[in-house]
């Protein structure tokens, strides 16, 4: 785990030594990009939790013979 960590600190740190270099649009298309990037991860998430609380429910509907 401390490596992903490592990584993500990375990240941040080129991300940081780029901002100044970027223009306004730049950094607005950025955070649109976060934003939907987040959304569609959650979005995933919920259809998972929604598909698996499905399969539960259909195998306790069935009768065991």
């Amino acid at each position: 785990m401390p490596m992903q960590k490592n990584i993500r600190a990375d990240l941040m740190k080129d991300l940081y030594k780029e901002i100044p270099k970027a223009t306004t649009r730049d950094l607005g298309s950025i955070i649109d990009f976060l934003k939907k990037a987040r959304e569609v991860r959650e979005g995933k998430t919920k259809k998972r939790r929604e598909a698996r609380k499905k399969y539960v429910e259909s195998n306790l509907r069935k009768p065991i013979c």
